[in-house]
């Protein structure tokens, strides 16, 4: 795992190398050549207007000249690693060091092509000279080039730091929800619930006991028995599932499919599923985590419940698919008319359901549905909440 780590951080460390020596070269050689270009084309001109005498060099030989010198800076740059160059003091070194290289080099190439005579030393003085503060100047050009890159860079990188800091924070919330969740819902579906069934054992004996000596007392004890059979089977379990969702282990639309199968038999239910979700929702294929199905049921279910109470329905019906990479949840009853609110109230169930979706990079919309009732749409971007191990 070590030796995996520090061959990524060895690329990245050469990926920078490679883009800052790229910005230095760059801007150095576009502004040296800028400047050859145009000192070429001034002196062809003023030579040939003012002194006819020195205008009878061919122009191509001042271009070549001054092109050689621009490479040669460009060379001594790349030979010097300034752009490897840990100090400003060594950047400045070097750079200085292959400013003079191009200025020497700009004057030994016009000898060679016959811009200049070897013994015009005035001129060639000059030529050096010249020469050398064009290649200062687009070495500092191109050297604040690459510090501007590297700034820009860090700056990126830090981003990118607090953006990992954040997504990190949000999944380990998510997992201590899950984890809460889970263990409250098996409390109150195991232990709860076995010690209801205890004490209505016990109040089975007192029953059995009252009904002969204390007859009046007896519909009291059974009335007891029947609301702690109602708090078991409906409170505790609704509880339960209302924490952690009925089928959530084996998908998402186990899940769902169990939610819908709780409502009345009255209200006609529709579940239509994608090929695509059903190839990601395969828990032995690792697709959706944990708090993705919990997000998605918890989308249906709150739709579901607002249409109970706003209806009821007489039909249901859920569209559910993934489509790049982004599972989308449509939920539409034919119940009683949609009517939005003025104002959102953020306590309610849909608003906190808005805000959690919009967290994990989703949305939710509701609103009135084509042939009445309310339609309700939402987007959850997969991948986003890691949470849990997707096998679980």
């Amino acid at each position: 795992m070590q030796g995996g780590q520090d061959g990524v951080q060895a690329a990245v460390r050469h990926g920078d190398e490679v883009a800052d020596r790229r910005a230095l070269l760059r801007g150095a050689g576009v502004v040296a050549l800028g400047y050859a270009l145009g000192a070429a084309l001034q002196s062809s001109w003023i030579y040939s207007q003012l002194l006819p005498e020195w205008g009878t060099v061919e122009l191509w030989r001042r271009l070549l000249a001054n092109g050689v010198a621009v490479a040669g800076l460009v060379a001594a740059l790349v030979v010097l690693r300034v752009h490897a160059t840990p100090t400003v003091a060594g950047v400045a070194l070097r750079g200085a060091v292959a400013a003079l290289f191009m200025g020497t080099l700009r004057v030994a190439a016009q000898v060679v092509v016959g811009v200049y005579a070897l013994d015009e030393a005035r001129a060639l003085g000059a030529e050096v000279l010249s020469g050398t503060l064009i290649a200062l100047i687009s070495t500092a050009i191109g050297v604040a080039s690459m510090v501007s890159l590297r700034r820009s860079r860090v700056a990126t990188r830090e981003a990118e730091r607090e953006a990992v800091s954040v997504e990190h924070a949000v999944r380990a919330l998510e997992d201590e929800e899950i984890r809460v969740r889970r263990a409250v819902a098996e409390g109150l579906h195991g232990t709860l619930q076995q010690r209801l069934v205890l004490v209505d054992a016990r109040l089975d004996a007192v029953q059995a006991a009252t009904e002969r000596a204390l007859p009046a007392a007896t519909a009291d004890v059974r009335w007891v028995r029947s609301q702690l059979a109602e708090a078991r089977d409906l409170d505790v379990r609704r509880m339960s599932r209302l924490l952690y969702p009925d089928r959530l282990e084996l998908g998402v639309v186990p899940a769902v499919r169990a939610l819908l199968g709780r409502l009345p038999a009255t209200i006609a239910t529709n579940l239509v599923v994608g090929e695509e979700l059903r190839g990601v929702d395969d828990p032995t294929r690792g697709g959706l985590t944990i708090p993705e199905r919990l997000l998605v049921v918890r989308v249906v279910e709150e739709a579901v419940t607002n249409a109970l109470k706003h209806g009821p329905p007489s039909r249901v019906d859920v569209r559910m698919d993934v489509d790049d990479g982004v599972l989308e949840v449509v939920v539409a009853n034919d119940g009683g008319s949609f009517d939005a609110p003025a104002e959102q109230d953020p306590t309610t169930g849909t608003a906190r359901l808005a805000q959690r979706l919009r967290i994990a990079g989703g949305s939710l919309h509701v609103g009135p549905g084509a042939g009445g009732g309310a339609l309700v749409e939402a987007r959850v971007p997969l991948g986003v909440l890691q949470g849990e191990d997707r096998t679980d």
